[in-house]
């Protein structure tokens, strides 16, 4: 009886390693889908959100509102930045203005009159990884993506308050 017991025993000595092999060989690939589903949803939440933020952006903006001393595109800013929940910066956020009759040109200066388009937008947000793709942490924590986010949004511009004649730009 004890020689047809150390039989098996001796075979499942032999396999010990293939346990560990098997589960590498699950975990990995299942790691990667969660990792992925997880970018994918953080993406879509930037967007979303920053769509949120410039279409807010424009509503302010169409009726003319400025907020303290600041001018009218400092104000749209503001606007703006505080709907993205800190997930842009100020400089990636663009006001410009376009007259109907030439909708491809923004206009410079004393674009901001009744009649006019405005089109609120945050360009070039690069995306980024949650996790590293090298498997160093020597480099930058997150690999960038060959993705950019850019969102936009506009509507014309209506009359100005009551009582108002213009505002600064």
């Amino acid at each position: 009886m004890q020689a047809r017991l150390t039989i098996p025993t001796r075979r499942g000595r032999n396999r010990r390693g293939n346990v560990i092999v098997e589960s590498v060989f699950t975990f990995i690939p299942m790691f990667a889908m969660i990792l992925f589903f997880a970018d994918l949803g953080m993406m879509l939440y930037r967007w979303t959100t920053l769509q949120n933020a410039v279409r807010e952006g424009c509503r302010y903006a169409i009726t003319f509102q400025t907020s303290g001393g600041a001018g009218q595109d400092a104000s749209i800013e503001q606007v703006v930045e505080r709907y993205a929940f800190g997930l842009i910066t100020p400089s990636e956020i663009h006001v410009d203005y376009y007259s109907p009759a030439s909708p491809n040109t923004p206009i410079g200066a004393g674009g901001n009159i009744p009649g006019n388009v405005v089109e609120v937008s945050v360009q070039g947000l690069n995306l980024a990884w949650m996790m590293p793709l090298s498997g160093t942490l020597a480099g930058p924590l997150y690999s960038a993506l060959p993705l950019s986010l850019t969102v936009r949004s506009s509507d014309i511009l209506g009359g100005f308050p009551a009582g108002a004649s213009g505002v600064a730009r």
